[in-house]
């Protein structure tokens, strides 16, 4: 790969982290127009935001652990100076992850990384949810709220509510239901090409709220409202220098994965 040379490194961060850049001979530039690779440090909120917001440039991320669990980084923070010197060098590679993205009622569109989910406000009840999988109608869904997750997501919410843990190279997305009324409604694993659609049949109280990787960006949905989640054409880089190459050793040692209590 191209060997890195300039790093954009958000400024929140820049100043207390980018010393460890510069004393490897990499420059620290302030904008990501003049960078080669930008960096994320911090937890996976931060390298969330991060990817979010250098979306559509094709510059690629490197994230650097300094929160608490750091599943979406390559390294840790104490051993970052291996990963500086790997981008250095151009030893490394860069993945492509999948980006899912739907449009809001009011006309807003919105992106996602992990996940885009329906959820129930605090001041809301059960959700009755129609969901359409490329025209079909599979499911008729009472529940807290629904979310249509990506591989590289599916450690996330989507654990959470019980889906299944995807590699992050399978072409797939999920479909998971929030704390679902009935015992049958479990997650269904589709096509990435699938084109979803989720019409609100029935709600109480307030609006539902469409997240995305848990954050309200379009709004909410009323009553008889659709709103239709697929994949998107742009994909989010991301820097990969083999700290942590094997997945399901990764699984083990964040989530706890595969080991006996």
């Amino acid at each position: 790969m191209k060997s890195v040379k300039k790093v954009f490194i958000p400024e929140d961060v820049s100043e207390k982290y980018g010393s460890l850049f510069t004393e490897a001979g990499v420059e620290v530039v302030s904008s990501p127009d003049l960078a080669d690779a930008a960096i994320a440090i911090g937890g996976d909120g931060t390298i969330l935001k991060v990817m979010d917001m250098l979306l559509g440039s094709n510059l690629p991320v490197l994230g650097v652990n300094a929160g608490h669990l750091g599943f979406l980084a390559d390294c840790e923070l104490d051993a970052v100076e291996d990963s500086i010197k790997c981008i250095a060098s151009g030893d490394y590679k860069v993945d492509n992850l999948p980006v899912l993205k739907t449009t809001g009622p009011g006309g807003v569109q919105v992106r996602a990384l992990n996940e885009i989910c329906i959820s129930r406000s605090a001041e809301g009840g059960i959700l009755h949810i129609r969901v359409l999988v490329d025209g079909r109608e599979v499911a008729v869904v009472a529940s807290d709220g629904i979310l249509v997750s990506t591989p590289s997501g599916s450690t996330a919410y989507n654990l959470s509510c019980g889906g299944p843990i995807l590699h992050p190279k399978l072409p797939v997305v999920i479909v998971t239901a929030i704390c679902p009324h009935l015992l049958a409604i479990r997650p269904i694993v589709v096509p990435i090409s699938a084109k979803i659609e989720f019409t609100i049949l029935r709600s109480r109280g307030k609006n539902p709220l469409i997240l995305t990787d848990g954050v309200a960006k379009c709004g909410s949905m009323a009553e008889g409202d659709t709103i239709v989640v697929e994949s998107s054409t742009l994909t989010s880089p991301v820097i990969k220098t083999g700290r942590r190459s094997d997945y399901y050793a990764l699984l083990g040692k964040k989530l706890g994965w595969g080991y006996r209590g």
